[in-house]
């Protein structure tokens, strides 16, 4: 039996008018809906919420995303006006790590125009208070931006929550994962004929295979290409992502630090699944964005400086660098978030430099110079 939450109510009345939902249209609604979705209400990260990103794991995350974002400006050309946007900020630790860092280069922060794009109001105050020396400006989408100068993007753990269509093969054919109600009366995930318009991107039918497909994917990068064509610019997003799609439905609901099912508590947890960086790689340069191969978190960082960043803060505080190392080990471990999140970045125009932390050609990577 599900949780009785409001958004559940609701989405069984829905079922019952009109059928099954797709997984997306579930997702859009238990993560955005006006005055039930768990964006619109809850402050969710942290350790007294229900889940902890790698900002608020340790300093050096944002520090390292700040010297990126520098060397990036640099390959731009130090342009003089910039626009710096963040996608999904959470509390705003990242940015004011990120920033903290960048102000050791003059000019970067005199240039610099900040804009968020965020559509939790409780999360908006909270940045307003971190960021307030930077002036920020909000938006609650990437689409609403219209540069006027080069831009930089980054997004941590944004593009995991965009919905996806979830699909299986079985006996030559496609079926698609819904949303629907068993004989209970409780919401219930079955399989049925696709609804989310997305075959063409479809594999090969084989059976047994499992496949998802970001259906807002193309069109987000296709935004993100105009923005960074508009007068060229760079976007950089670490997320938690596929080691091979194709193996198994990645859906997950996160509630209190705790794994739940993803149709309890609907509302009130988190959604996410993994994200195909090889098919944001496709998409974007079908969008004339490039886009280099992708890297493990772990890598990133450590090429970026991370071991030599948290010698200097055991140095400066050698009671806190067992509390440092633990937060390192957390953020480039192999067997903790080190190899599960991916850096993913593109940008425009392709003859900008190799981008800091990926590589430049075969066994090569670029640590910025």
């Amino acid at each position: 039996m599900t949780e009785n939450t409001p958004l559940i109510a609701l989405l069984k009345s829905q079922i019952r008018a009109t059928g099954p939902l797709t997984v997306p249209e579930f997702m859009t609604l238990a993560l955005q809906h006006p005055e039930h979705g768990y964006y619109r209400k809850q402050e969710a990260i942290g350790a007294s919420a229900d889940f902890v990103t790698a900002p608020e794991i340790s300093q050096v995350f944002g520090e390292l995303i700040g010297l990126w974002l520098v060397q990036r400006w640099l390959d731009l050309g130090q342009p003089g006006r910039f626009m710096l946007v963040e996608l999904g900020p959470g509390k705003g630790t990242l940015m004011a790590d990120a920033l903290r860092a960048a102000s050791a280069l003059p000019g970067f922060l005199p240039a610099m125009q900040l804009v968020l794009v965020e559509t939790n109001q409780t999360l908006r105050r909270l940045q307003a208070e971190k960021l307030a020396a930077y002036a920020p400006t909000w938006m609650d989408s990437l689409g609403e931006l219209e540069p006027d100068s080069p831009v930089l993007v980054i997004g941590n753990e944004f593009l995991d929550v965009l919905p996806t269509a979830q699909f299986a093969v079985a006996k030559g054919a496609w079926f698609e994962r819904l949303v629907s109600l068993n004989d209970e009366g409780d919401l219930a995930f079955v399989l049925g004929q696709p609804k989310t318009p997305v075959l063409p991107l479809l594999p090969e039918r084989e059976d047994g295979l499992f496949f998802e497909v970001m259906p807002s994917l193309p069109g987000f990068l296709k935004d993100l290409s105009s923005v960074l064509k508009a007068h060229s610019g760079a976007a950089l997003f670490v997320d938690y992502a596929h080691e091979k799609a194709g193996t198994a439905w990645s859906l997950q609901a996160v509630q209190n630090h705790e794994k739940v099912e993803p149709l309890e508590a609907v509302g009130e947890a988190d959604l996410t699944t993994l994200v195909d960086f090889e098919a944001a790689t496709t998409f974007a340069q079908e969008v004339g964005l490039t886009a280099p191969a992708t890297v493990t978190q772990r890598d990133f960082l450590l090429v970026l400086g991370a071991w030599q960043r948290f010698e200097m803060l055991a140095e400066s505080s050698p009671d806190d660098a067992p509390a440092l190392l633990q937060s390192l080990q957390r953020l480039v471990g192999k067997t903790q978030m080190g190899n599960r999140f991916k850096a993913w970045t593109c940008h425009y125009p392709p003859t900008l430099p190799a981008p800091a932390g990926f590589p430049t050609g075969p066994g090569e990577v670029s640590n910025g110079g």
